[in-house]
């Protein structure tokens, strides 16, 4: 069997405003593993609280609703952008065939916009 890698954008390069939260999930029931690459950038004005990037899954059999923390999605892992200016935050989260659904959270930034982006890569057998 030939290995089979796609490329999937969870969250296109978008403008976190602040206050708000920006989402998006992927389905992973049919791949075996792979990476996602998360990136905030604080804008030439930082904010005053730093944008939260999380990752979070859901053991539901069906892909659910992009949502908080709560009954089906947890929290794995987060990380912050801080708060100086213009700073470039990037990180990276492996998973293998035990994740079923993920979906990467930006929130908490106040006092000015981020740009937020999450793309994954994935592969199959």
């Amino acid at each position: 069997m030939a290995l089979t890698k796609n490329g999937t954008t969870i969250i296109a390069s978008a403008s976190n405003a602040a206050g708000a939260t920006t989402r998006g999930t992927i389905d992973l029931s049919a791949v075996y593993g792979g990476i996602v690459t998360i990136r905030i950038i604080n804008g030439a004005t930082g904010p005053t609280a730093q944008c939260e990037g999380r990752v979070l899954i859901s053991h539901a059999d069906t892909l659910p609703t992009a949502a908080s923390a709560g009954a089906d999605w947890k929290t794995i892992w987060r990380f912050g952008g801080g708060t100086t200016n213009s700073a470039i935050t990037e990180q990276s989260f492996q998973f293998g065939p035990e994740v079923r659904h993920l979906e990467v959270e930006f929130a908490g930034n106040t006092g000015q916009a981020v740009t937020v982006e999450a793309i994954a890569s994935t592969y199959t057998v």
